[in-house]
């Protein structure tokens, strides 16, 4: 081998290199964790610093749902939750040793469909410490906001993550029919679910869920609260471990 090309092997060597350490994703490494940012009017929730893939609704879709109350009643609304957050974010009673996950989802939204499996795959390794309490949030107009009301009222047949993964998981077009096919389909009492979804307290369930996405910033979706770390958006599986086994050491309850 000629010393030129020697040469050019070494210096192709180190360019390789070079670019392989840039593409690492140092904060993930051993030793340098994800960085945060306190919520000063929010003890003692912190949010992460690393911003995630959000599904937000487009100029064209604001307007599609005639507001149900003005910006004061949604302003009175949050700021009556947060003399309380805590149930309302993580439901009541929350064992010490849980670590409880809010997850705020669209059905609409290609990034919870991601985050869903990742969340799945979380779960599904380490069951014990965790609880996931699903917060519905549509952004996308009538056909989001039939499915989510179908979401909660499908909770009170103890069935909303079987309804929601038909809805997340297969080509959907929500409207009354399919929406109530499908809910025959995995065996909810189809009359008490209609029921449930024209009735006042799947309405202030789903109130109470935009209030706390205004008090917590999630303007699209999906939003994740970890124990006390507030995330926007989907983020790497291997990050979302990260911060799971981060509270889980964690001594103090988050409420």
């Amino acid at each position: 081998m000629t010393g030129s090309r020697r040469g050019l092997l070494v210096l192709g060597g180190i360019v390789t290199l070079i670019y392989g350490l840039r593409a690492l994703q140092w904060e993930y490494l051993p030793g340098r964790g994800p960085r945060y940012v306190d919520l000063p009017d929010l003890p003692p929730f912190r949010r992460l610093e690393e911003q995630g893939q959000t599904s937000a609704a487009t100029v064209a879709l604001i307007g599609l749902d005639a507001p149900r109350d003005d910006a004061d009643q949604r302003r009175a609304r949050a700021d009556a939750l947060r003399a309380d957050l805590c149930p309302a974010l993580f439901g009541p009673a929350v064992p010490t040793e849980i670590v409880p996950i809010a997850y705020f989802s669209e059905f609409r939204c290609p990034y919870c469909r991601a985050l869903e499996r990742d969340l799945d795959t979380l779960l599904a390794e380490d069951t014990s410490p965790f609880r996931l309490i699903q917060h519905e949030l549509p952004i996308f107009g009538p056909a989001s906001e039939l499915a989510a009301r179908a979401s909660v009222a499908a909770a009170r047949q103890g069935m909303q993550q079987e309804l929601r993964r038909r809805f997340m998981r297969t080509p959907l077009v929500a409207e009354p029919a399919s929406v109530l096919r499908v809910a025959a389909d995995i065996g909810l009492d189809v009359d008490q679910l209609v029921r449930d979804m024209a009735s006042p307290e799947v309405q202030a369930e789903l109130d109470r869920t935009r209030a706390l996405a205004d008090i917590f910033g999630f303007i699209g979706t999906p939003g994740l609260v970890i124990g006390r770390t507030v995330l926007n958006g989907a983020i790497p599986y291997v990050l979302l471990r990260r911060i799971a086994e981060d509270e889980k050491t964690r001594q103090t309850p988050v409420c």
